[in-house]
């Protein structure tokens, strides 16, 4: 499921909602929110509003985070 949730956002081109990210994966929506909000604890996705809408998407690297990445 963590994966899942992962690849999904991976190919997606705009944020989505928790509720779409459930449908789409067939996971509880529970169950989704919490795994949302452990991947982003680890720093892998991020979540940013839109209409009161929290969407959810894949971190952006910053340049510091680039350079790091290089060593």
């Amino acid at each position: 499921m963590y994966q899942k949730i992962l690849k999904l956002l991976e190919n997606e081109e705009s944020p989505l909602s928790a509720e779409i990210i459930s449908e789409k994966t067939k996971e509880s929506l529970l169950k989704t929110k919490s795994l949302l909000l452990r991947l982003q604890e680890e720093g892998k996705i991020e979540s940013c509003k839109k209409d009161d809408i929290l969407l959810w998407q894949i971190k952006k690297k910053d340049e510091t985070e680039k350079k790091f990445e290089r060593w």
